[in-house]
């Protein structure tokens, strides 16, 4: 007889509060001197468990869409001929010249 259990709670792993840009973490010298403090929620709570899900979950390597704008490269036309932009690469010439000028921001 097979039994299958999904969604069951996990025996081991890292938080995901270890990874989430709104939990506010202070550790001590030993494993158990951590205290966590879950600032997506208003009034902020102490978790006192490792997290597995968390529907307000924000992880902290992504960037917000103002952080992506600002690293975004800006396409400007040369001398108004062409459209900014991507080409697809049946439209491009055999023998085509690509330019690319990187400026600092204004």
């Amino acid at each position: 007889m097979d039994v299958r259990i999904k969604n069951g709670s996990p025996l081991h792993g890292e938080s995901l509060c270890e990874t989430c840009s709104r939990a506010h973490i202070t550790r001590g010298f030993s494993e158990s001197q951590k205290v966590v403090v879950c600032q997506a929620i208003y009034p902020e709570r102490h978790v006192p468990f490792k997290v597995c899900d968390c529907t307000s979950y924000l992880e902290v390597k992504r960037q917000s869409l103002k952080q992506m704008e600002e690293i975004a490269w800006v396409l400007t036309p040369r001398e108004g001929k062409r459209k900014a932009g991507f080409v697809p690469a049946r439209e491009m010439e055999e023998e085509s010249e690509i330019e690319l000028f990187l400026s600092e921001p204004e």
